[in-house]
């Protein structure tokens, strides 16, 4: 078990090398790579207070200019909804790391050693006062501890860089010393990324052949397939950002035997089905043995064909050419373990060189995509429309089935709060305003 402190994935960030290496550590199966709750909690707060105090200096500034105009003003900012900002970064964060309980008991003596001055907490000089903290370092520390002595035929790595309150992983203060005796070669204190790399990868050479075997081979294709449906595939309550595409001008299905005529370059808003996919490239591969086998991160191009909606909202279907850029994360010698897809760019229209080689498309689009698809289209048009005839409001409403149902999700263009003032002010029988 490697269990982390805060410290080491926040130098490490999210996206890069490091995470990458981690995330390979942990997907090999030769160690478990974890971090404490607390350390969770830390993580997720070190991203979601600077964006909430992002709003309380929008909502002082929007308050001061209400004040200073001088008519009726009342502007609106978002609510800060901490709840989604938490799943987000615990969601980006778990890709990574796997999460160790901090028990009650490890909470209740924190608190014990924090009052009374025990390491790792401490006093600290600000201002005029004297404060006592390290409660949660504590607590990180004795997760760990817990977890080892749980653990009897594991061998734990504590990887903190804190040495000024965990120490250095030789000598310990009182009651730290305590806390490992027994557990001499079973407890291993870490204290940077480079030892935990050290001790479980050694850098391997892998060329682009080797690569280009594993990146082709159906298991390969198919869980990029899924990660772009899932990631840019078109549903309800999914936000997906606009991203180009070729694709045909006819009903031609056959992409790859089109002339500069037959295609366009398309915003749309998400794939229809699936995608086909085929290899299209590979660099900068980094390769590790870990145990008895070679893993390699790499960045991998794709050539996607799919059916997407020509005009975003539209209803006419065309098949469509994509280039995707992926970071990826796969085996060479251990080729039934799926790739994982560990980032991406956003998809670009392929080329008429590079649809040549696109693999064909799907037959037809998921059908439950379509009717969604096609509820929120009327949504959309109730919107435009009652800005011009808002008399004609509840008539679109309805063509839109049961708005009730509709509001409880969010559409790809509408807020759901611009429906529900649109329908306020039509019970209240004012005149719509252009905002």
């Amino acid at each position: 078990m490697i269990i982390l402190d805060t410290n080491i994935l926040e130098k490490a960030k999210l996206g890069t090398t490091s995470t990458d290496l981690l995330k390979t550590i942990g997907t090999s199966g030769v160690d478990v790579v974890a971090v404490p709750s607390v350390v969770m909690e830390e993580l997720i707060a070190h991203r979601i207070v600077p964006e909430r105090r992002k709003y309380e200096r929008a909502a002082q500034a929007l308050n001061s200019i209400a004040e200073s105009t001088p008519w009726p003003y009342s502007p609106k900012l978002p609510v800060f909804d901490h709840d989604r900002f938490r799943e987000h970064w615990s969601r980006q964060w778990g890709e990574i790391v796997s999460v160790l309980r901090t028990s009650g008991e490890a909470l209740h003596e924190a608190m014990h050693r924090e009052a009374h001055v025990l390491a790792p907490c401490k006093e600290v000089e600000t201002g005029q006062k004297t404060e006592k903290v390290g409660g949660r370092d504590a607590a990180i520390w004795l997760t760990a501890i817990e977890y080892a002595r749980q653990h009897p035929t594991e061998k734990v790595y504590f990887v903190s860089g804190n040495t000024r309150d965990f120490g250095d992983g030789r000598t310990y203060q009182h009651p730290m010393d305590a806390d490992v005796f027994g557990l001499e070669g079973r407890f291993i204190h870490l204290t940077s990324l480079t030892d935990v790399i050290n001790e479980f990868a050694t850098p391997e050479n892998v060329d682009n052949a080797a690569a280009e075997t594993a990146l082709r081979t159906p298991e390969a294709l198919r869980a990029v397939a899924l990660d772009a449906r899932r990631t840019y595939g078109l549903r309800v309550g999914h936000h997906t950002p606009l991203f180009p595409v070729a694709a045909t001008v006819s009903g031609n299905r056959r992409l790859n035997h089109l002339g500069a005529d037959d295609i366009e370059t398309a915003l749309v808003d998400g794939w229809l089905a699936a995608p086909a996919v085929s290899y299209h490239s590979v660099r900068d591969i980094k390769a590790h043995r870990i145990g008895d086998h070679v893993w390699c991160g790499a960045t991998a191009q794709w050539l996607l064909a799919g059916l997407v909606f020509r005009k975003p909202g539209g209803s006419h279907v065309n098949p469509a050419g994509a280039v995707w850029e992926t970071r990826v994360l796969f085996s060479t010698t251990q080729p039934e373990t799926p790739l994982t897809v560990l980032r991406s760019s956003l998809p670009r229209a392929a080329t008429l060189e590079e649809l040549a080689n696109v693999p064909e498309p799907p037959q037809k689009p998921e059908l439950d995509v379509l009717v969604n698809a096609r509820r929120w289209s009327l949504i959309e048009q109730a919107v435009a429309h009652s800005t011009r005839n808002f008399s004609d409001l509840p008539e679109f409403l309805r063509q839109s089935w049961e708005f009730e149902d509709a509001k409880r999700g969010l559409s790809r263009h509408v807020d759901a709060q611009v429906m529900e003032d649109l329908l306020h002010r039509w019970q209240a029988e004012e005149p719509p305003t252009d905002d």
